[in-house]
């Protein structure tokens, strides 16, 4: 199944030791929405998307809406009836480089579903996604959450602010967060949106500008750190999921093999360093929250 895969995920498959592994799994990327993947799709409230700006800087945006506004139509085609907040680069990214990526996650029940393919906004705001890549991912690391929609299902701008770095209440955030959203793209263009979940504090602020996170056992596939080890472009999303308010960082991954570094995370079996070059902060208007259920009982205990 090496059809599946670019460069850089081979080799950080060879460079894990995992290439039997990841061939195996490769058989589960598929260019179409199978049946249970459409049905799942048409139940969710939210989605993650990543995109590519004109400099080529990713970012992760929150799309949302009420059961029903992802809509497969075909096959390889589905809708998203949903635009980002407005100060969101995500619709002048997707206007002018269709590459998206696209995580479908479900907290209650710990589902997720990954969708790479190109994108493209019609005139009545509708996103229409021609996919590439589907396929599914294991449950591993996701925190249970029910979702409360009380404001309503779609998202309200109320304010927002842009820096360089991040501030006192912004690393305090990060330092409690047991959740975020990754996008990243290939050297090809290809972008792709992930998850990452452990227990708080399993993100590292090293310091305003730099956040140090572990690389858990997955699916072997490296699908993230193949596209940064091809390409360190990347895009961090962390949510408030109290008031459904959002953290976007656009910058750089680094994959930190060094295991003296590794031994100071329990459970990690290699280190991403993210170094921020912008963030965006969105005040959302309109509450959108999760009840905490439970964490994962695959998060390794902190150190």
């Amino acid at each position: 199944m090496d059809d599946v895969y670019h460069a850089g995920e081979l080799k950080v498959q060879e460079m894990a030791g995992v290439r039997i592994v990841a061939q195996r799994n490769g058989a589960s990327v598929k260019p179409t929405i199978v049946k249970g993947a459409s049905a799942f799709l048409r139940t969710q409230p939210l989605i993650v998307a990543s995109s590519v700006d004109k400099e080529g800087r990713v970012w992760s945006s929150l799309l949302t809406g009420p059961p029903g506004f992802i809509e497969p139509v075909s096959e390889t085609t589905l809708t998203i009836s949903s635009k980002p907040a407005a100060n969101d680069p995500m619709l002048e990214n997707v206007d002018m480089n269709p590459q998206i990526g696209l995580l479908a996650i479900d907290f209650m029940r710990r589902i997720r579903l990954r969708i790479n393919g190109k994108g493209r906004y019609d005139d009545t705001g509708k996103l229409w996604v021609t996919t590439e890549q589907v396929y599914g991912n294991c449950p591993k690391y996701i925190q249970k959450r029910s979702p409360k929609p009380i404001g309503g299902y779609h998202r309200s701008l109320s304010s927002s602010r842009r820096r360089h770095s991040l501030d006192s209440e912004q690393q305090e955030w990060i330092r409690k967060s047991d959740t975020f959203f990754i996008g990243s793209v290939s050297s090809e263009g290809k972008a792709d949106a992930s998850h990452r979940g452990g227990n708080p504090g399993f993100v590292k602020v090293v310091d305003v500008k730099t956040l140090l996170f572990p690389d858990y056992f997955g699916n072997s596939m490296f699908n993230t750190l193949g596209n940064i080890h091809s390409n360190p472009n990347s895009g961090l999303l962390f949510l408030d999921f109290k008031s459904g308010h959002s953290l976007q960082l656009t910058g750089r991954s680094h994959i930190v093999w060094d295991p003296i570094e590794i031994s100071r995370f329990s459970g990690a079996e290699r280190l991403v360093r993210f170094e921020v070059d912008e963030v965006v902060y969105t005040e959302n208007g309109s509450p959108w929250q999760w009840d905490f259920d439970e964490f994962s009982p695959a998060n390794p205990t902190l150190n």
